[in-house]
């Protein structure tokens, strides 16, 4: 899946699609994010967050949750 066809599938209320643009514009290999912030897209977009984790997996970025 391409970070244009992702980002079109995700809610646009959530900063779930500023933080993939984010990784994929800087070409990130990991990124920091709230645990707080991943049960809210677990809990409100579930299907959103199991495309960008896979989107994040098959790019090798590492979600570090804090």
């Amino acid at each position: 899946m391409t970070t244009e066809e992702l980002l079109a599938t995700l809610a646009s209320n959530s900063d779930l699609p500023r933080l993939v643009a984010r990784v994929d514009r800087e070409e990130l290999p990991w990124v920091l994010v709230p645990d707080a912030a991943v049960k809210k897209w677990e809990r409100r977009d579930p299907a959103g967050w199991a495309k960008a984790s896979m989107w994040f997996a098959a790019r090798r970025v590492a979600i570090v949750r804090i």
